[in-house]
């Protein structure tokens, strides 16, 4: 059956059709500028002041542990020092060292820094060279001769070697020389040096014991000194040489006055004599050498007191030769006068 559209559509009906319904738009505000909003300058005051002050004893805590922490690594680290170790050395009974010994080496030890910090060097023993049987040449300084402490060990040593050469023992028996020093005071001096023993055995290497002659004492002072005396004092022998048994010998020292001739030239004679008028008199020569000779001191002084004439009378008339007579010079001093005579003549 054929439906009719008329009939459909007027009983269905079309519906109408939907009709969009418009939202009211919101008010258009002002546009805000961009960009972040203000800082609250009070926030930023409160965070702060949080951020150091809160919790102040957790905070201090957690610094000093930090440091320890630090500290403590650090110290664990290895780190080296360099200290000086003697050397000792065992020497052959019929030889002789001549070479240059080294008295001490330089060692460098590495550890843990917290050991080295408290460590001493006197911990470590002097190294001992055993040179009983050692071979003229180099010998070498090696870790296991040092005795370090646990903990540390032998880095390096300077020097790393050193060079040894011998010669054989000699012993000689020689004369002890007595050695002075300064002058004695002015006038004296020294006429026997004697020592006590007068030979001494010195020992030590071949070459030098066979060109030694004597052995020399420490430096004997003679200042000041006008009488003699006796010194106990030690010998000096030369370098790598030693003296057999006692090393100090006694020395007497003798002093006396010193003896000495001097010669004066150009000393006047004078006339001596009551009522003379000595210009009415000639002495030739009017000037004589007159030679002393005794104690320096006595000498010097007799210098000063010198005094040389002729005794002439009233009743000489004529012309003589007359002795010149010494005055002034003290007992113990010798006396030369040259001429011995000079000849006196009358003026008319």
């Amino acid at each position: 059956m054929t439906r009719q559209r008329s009939q459909t559509i007027g009983t269905l009906g079309r519906a109408p059709a939907r009709q969009s319904q418009q939202v009211p738009k919101a008010p258009q505000l002002p546009s805000a500028p961009v960009g972040p909003p203000p800082a609250d300058k009070g926030a930023i005051r409160r965070w702060l002041h949080g951020a150091f002050f809160d919790n102040v004893g957790l905070k201090f805590l957690s610094i000093v542990l930090a440091v320890t922490v630090f500290l403590l690594v650090n110290d664990d680290k290895d780190r080296e020092i360099t200290v000086r170790v003697g050397v000792g050395y065992v020497l052959p009974e019929d030889q002789v060292l001549v070479s240059d010994r080294l008295d001490e080496v330089r060692v460098t030890l590495r550890g843990p820094w917290r050991r080295l910090r408290h460590f001493d060097e006197r911990e470590l023993n002097r190294i001992s060279v055993d040179l009983r049987n050692a071979p003229t040449g180099e010998i070498m300084f090696t870790a296991d001769m040092i005795q370090t402490p646990a903990g540390l060990t032998v880095a390096s040593i300077s020097p790393r070697s050193m060079r040894v050469s011998f010669d054989k023992r000699s012993e000689r028996l020689v004369e002890v020389a007595p050695a002075i020093v300064g002058r004695p005071v002015h006038g004296y001096h020294v006429t026997e040096l004697k020592a006590t023993p007068a030979t001494v055995n010195v020992r030590g290497a071949q070459r030098l014991v066979s060109a030694l002659s004597s052995v020399r004492t420490r430096e004997i002072s003679l200042d000041n000194r006008t009488e003699s005396f006796v010194a106990q004092i030690a010998l000096e022998p030369p370098e790598g040489l030693q003296v057999v048994g006692s090393d100090t010998v006694s020395v007497e020292v003798k002093l006396d006055q010193e003896l000495v001739a001097k010669k004066l030239a150009d000393i006047p004679v004078h006339l001596a004599g009551d009522g003379i008028d000595s210009a009415k008199w000639t002495v030739t020569p009017m000037q004589v050498e007159v030679m002393l000779t005794g104690p320096l001191l006595a000498v010097e002084k007799a210098k000063e007191t010198l005094a040389l004439s002729i005794k002439v009378s009233p009743s000489d008339k004529g012309t003589r030769d007359a002795d010149i007579i010494v005055d002034g010079v003290p007992s113990g001093i010798g006396v030369r006068v040259s001429p011995e005579r000079v000849r006196l003549t009358p003026l008319r």
